[in-house]
């Protein structure tokens, strides 16, 4: 039987009662796994590594191949054969397509559970939640370990259950109990998404004001410097600034509590930040003896218990979770799996769905419609209006006579977009970030007043709620990967996590329209039933030359203790054989002592070889070289450093310069697609240094859009847009890093090349986020 065959066989639409939720725990982490994990001596977990010290030389060590070992999807990793959907689910087939309709669950209420009134908090806590009478029954439950203890926690919650004021508990007992010893502390706040970095920031400002604490923004929108670091007691920021600041020792020796929401992105492929970030939090603790108290808030997960023991929370004190019966308002959620292959007829079917769904609930609710592209907004908002005047069904959005009407034309003049002019007097809008701020505001204003009816947005641009969500396609285009993927656990949460309104809603409705293929893994995401799994080999090569750098880790030996903090340890233990290891790996190896050892010999020797590390094998000892120092400074990969490293020459000139920077690896998934030609072809004759390469070649389009980017030429091509501001934003620490090379090597005319490229690339970037 086929996974998708497994899904919608009626022996596995089961009930996920309490008793089988404690089967499934036991499942996930056995008894002796969790022996090995530590679970016995939560607190100092110094147990595992046993006489790894003593035993580097017993055996030869084996050179792994990393990048095999490394999940070649990523954060689509898929690692379970089946997903299990709850009682009353139902498939439907359409011509074309197949639809799972998973109804929403009744939300959990317990009347004789007794809630937490705001008036019977500590009085210095109340001020923190002006215009609340009580917390609900997540912030309840969690309340008197967030406020009075100092335990690690791990909070598993649907999208708002209250996950925002269980921080707030955990900021207050930090500052309290801050106020008790020497006053001087840091609380770091970790938010996934830079958008959302603003809001926090302006939610914890108000709330916080009467404590006289500091709050600022560590974005890559916003930077502090040394001083501005110092002086603010809470900085929230997003994980790879702050993985960049904890490589600096000097900015975390106050940070007492670190609070990393959206956790479950270990599953991503920005997951091994995480991990660093934790391990060297951990170990940070265990070497100067001073608590950092860590809590984590995720989506609901199948195997939460290996997150929590990630974070060296106590599952008896510190794990808290709740099942989607305590989402906000119950989610109704419809997944459509298009069986058309033809691309065209796929394109005009996803439009024609899109339109009965939105139909559907026209007039009486409000649609927010989320597209791939800012193009996109325009023609899928368009393409419904066509279709609902052909069935004659535009009447349902917004009636002829209506005071609704008035008020849209009224807005008509302000409005700068032709495409929104067009589309308001009919109730429907667009929102992205190409709009002028004069244009987005007024759409928000419309739509959360009621008069817009249908929204067609980005996913990152707007934050409003809607009855019906859509997710209109699933694949969005990578820069990164230099193709059409699919979108992250991450971006269909938040998206779908705007479905329903709690003040105007019973319930609220998701739709996500995708590909047949594709289906398991949204309905395993969205129903708990998506295992978190470990991206850290694919980084572990980059993040231990980090560790190296920062003088953490002296030597191999170290280097297999500090491997046992991350989460790859921990998934490597309760699922060997997804990870390479053999069957009976455990028992041989009780702690994976060899694995740990082998996979730190198989990254330093990969360091080694590139010059980043001098690796005694023998010894295991690590020695520090100038262009690990770079690497780790300027965030730059050991295949790029390797690059440099062979063709750098003291008489480059530009030409060599700006060809040498489009061979990085960071650009390695770049590609020329067939319909972009014509347009670097025209873009060849306007740039200023040469290019010898044919267009053909990916580094020759990596160094047109370079330096398109510096003349801020204006690109007609989405993808090329993409690409270019992609490389542009990376390009400038690169440069740096090729300036510092030249520097420490005396190549003082190369050195003042790469600067000024540095200044240009670096200005026009300031530009753009301004």
């Amino acid at each position: 039987m086929s996974n998708l065959g497994k899904i919608i066989d009626p022996n596995f639409f089961k009930d996920r009662v309490a008793k089988r939720r404690s089967e499934e725990r036991d499942e996930t982490v056995s008894d002796s796994k969790r022996l090995r994990l530590g679970e016995e001596n939560v607190l100092t977990y110094t147990h595992y590594d046993g006489d790894l010290e003593s035993s580097w030389l017993k055996s030869q060590r084996q050179m792994l191949d990393l990048e095999k070992l490394a999940f070649d999807k990523g954060g689509l990793l898929m690692a379970n054969e089946r997903c299990d959907l709850p009682r009353g689910s139902y498939r439907g087939h359409g011509n074309g397509y197949d639809e799972f309709h998973i109804p929403c669950i009744s939300k959990k209420v317990d009347v004789s559970e007794k809630l937490v009134k705001i008036n019977e908090m500590p009085v210095w806590a109340q001020r923190a939640f002006k215009g609340m009478q009580e917390l609900n029954s997540v912030e309840s439950k969690v309340y008197e370990t967030a406020l009075f203890k100092s335990d690690n926690i791990l909070l598993c919650a649907p999208t708002g259950a209250g996950k925002t004021n269980v921080a707030m508990l955990t900021i207050l007992q930090q500052i309290k109990s801050n106020k008790k010893n020497d006053g001087n502390c840091k609380i770091v706040y970790i938010t996934p998404m830079k958008a959302l970095v603003a809001e926090v920031v302006s939610n914890l400002y108000y709330r916080l004001k009467d404590y006289g604490v500091t709050v600022r923004e560590l974005s890559e929108d916003q930077s502090l410097n040394g001083n501005e670091i110092e002086d603010t007691q809470i900085i929230v920021t997003t994980p790879e600034k702050w993985e960049m600041i904890t490589r600096k020792t000097g900015y975390t020796h106050l940070v007492r509590l670190v609070i990393i929401d959206d956790i479950h992105l270990l599953h991503d492929n920005r997951g091994p930040v995480l991990e660093s970030i934790v391990a060297r939090t951990l170990m940070k603790t265990e070497t100067t003896k001073e608590n950092i108290r860590l809590v984590g808030f995720s989506a609901i997960l199948p195997n939460y218990e290996d997150v929590a023991l990630f974070l060296r929370v106590d599952l008896k004190k510190g794990l808290f979770e709740f099942d989607s019966g305590y989402r906000y308002l119950p989610l109704d959620q419809k997944y459509i799996g298009i069986t058309v292959e033809n691309p065209l007829e796929k394109f005009q079917m996803m439009n024609d769905l899109c339109y009965q769904k939105v139909v559907a609930g026209g007039g009486k609710h409000q649609v927010l419609v989320f597209v791939n592209s800012r193009n996109e907004t325009a023609k899928t908002a368009n393409a419904i209006v066509e279709t609902a005047m052909e069935n004659d069904t535009l009447g349902r959005f917004l009636e002829e006579d209506s005071g609704s009407r008035e008020v849209l034309e009224s807005q008509i003049e302000l409005v700068e977009n032709s495409d929104l002019k067009k589309l308001l007097p009919y109730g429907f809008g667009i929102h992205h970030s190409g709009l002028t701020r004069g244009d987005r505001e007024i759409v928000e204003t419309l739509f959360g007043e009621g008069y817009v009816r249908v929204l067609v947005s980005t996913a990152t641009s707007v934050n409003l709620h809607a009855h019906t969500v859509i997710i209109k396609g699933t694949q969005a285009y990578d820069p990164e990967k230099g193709a059409w993927m699919e979108l992250s656990a991450m971006d269909v949460m938040q998206m779908l996590g705007r479905a329903g309104r709690p003040k105007y809603d019973q319930y609220g409705e998701g739709i996500i329209i995708t590909g047949y293929t594709e289906l398991q893994f949204y309905l395993s995401l969205m129903n708990e039933q998506l295992p978190i799994e470990s991206q850290f080999i694919s980084k572990l090569a980059d993040q231990l030359n980090v560790e190296v750098v920062a003088g953490t880790l002296q030597n191999a030996k170290e280097a297999c203790h500090w491997l046992g903090y991350t989460y790859l340890y921990h998934r490597m233990v309760c699922n060997p054989t997804l990870y390479g290891l053999a069957s009976d790996a455990l028992g041989k190896d009780p702690v994976l002592e060899e694995r740990r050892a082998d996979l730190i010999h198989s990254a330093a020797t990969i360091l080694d070889k590139n010059n980043l590390v001098k690796y005694d094998k023998k010894s295991g000892c690590f020695q520090v070289t100038d262009l690990g120092r770079v690497a780790s400074c300027y965030c730059v990969s050991h295949g790029t450093i390797a690059t440099y490293n062979a063709h750098l020459k003291p008489t480059m000139g530009d030409v060599d310069l700006y060809r040498l920077l489009s061979l990085s690896e960071e650009f390695k998934y770049v590609t020329v697609g067939g319909d972009e030609k014509m347009e670097l072809a025209k873009l060849l004759d306007r740039v200023l240094v040469p290019i010898k390469e044919t267009l053909e070649e990916p580094s020759a389009k990596i160094n047109v859009l370079l330096q398109a980017y510096i003349l801020q030429l204006k690109l007609q091509s989405l993808t090329l847009t993409s690409d270019m501001v992609y490389i542009g934003e990376r390009a400038g620490r690169l440069v740096q890093a090729l300036y510092e090379i030249a520097l420490k090597r005396g190549w003082d005319e190369l050195a003042e090349k790469a600067l000024n490229l540095a200044n240009m690339v670096g200005k026009i970037t300031k530009e753009i986020k301004v």
